[in-house]
């Protein structure tokens, strides 16, 4: 497995991916929903891989 510093530059990467994607193509255009698909799976690998009372929100 990666690590964590890597999966948060990866999430991050990804959710400005997100909004730039949304903004040119709309929020509920086939490309938009693949990257928010993308980044909910790295969402859930951060999720699995720490408790949630562990779990720090920048």
């Amino acid at each position: 497995m990666e690590s964590m510093e890597a999966l948060f530059e990866k999430i991050e990467v990804l959710r400005k991916e997100l909004i730039t994607t949304g903004l040119i193509y709309g929020f509920t255009a086939p490309k938009t929903l693949h990257k928010s698909q993308e980044l909910d799976e790295l969402l859930n690998l951060l999720t699995n891989e720490k408790e949630p009372n562990d779990l720090e929100y920048v």
